[in-house]
């Protein structure tokens, strides 16, 4: 577990440590395992996020895009989504010190 106790914080690796020994799992598979349970649990806010973009996106183009093809779209295009809302911001800049960069 050397390699990913050192990206993460270390409280949280002392957590991922124990809850993979409690579980008999490898560390970097438990991450991977809480990562996919996050991201489940947390996709109805991230998918209303991108419903409200999908929607400024249609009236924008004047073209109806659903949240499905601007998911796509971040995905494969992430620069052509940033083109289409340049003015929307991000809540980490690329030159902020981030505890999970």
């Amino acid at each position: 577990m050397t390699d990913l106790s050192s990206t993460l914080p270390e409280y949280e690796s002392h957590l991922l440590a124990a809850l993979a020994y409690f579980l008999g799992r490898d560390p970097e598979a438990q991450a991977r395992a809480c990562l996919c349970m996050y991201l489940r649990q947390a996709e109805p806010r991230i998918m209303a996020q991108v419903r409200f973009y999908a929607h400024r996106l249609s009236a924008q183009t004047g073209r109806s895009i659903d949240e499905y093809e601007l998911l796509d779209l971040i995905m494969r295009s992430p620069d052509q989504v940033t083109a289409a809302f340049p003015h929307l911001g991000a809540v980490h800049q690329p030159e902020d010190l981030d505890v999970f960069s």
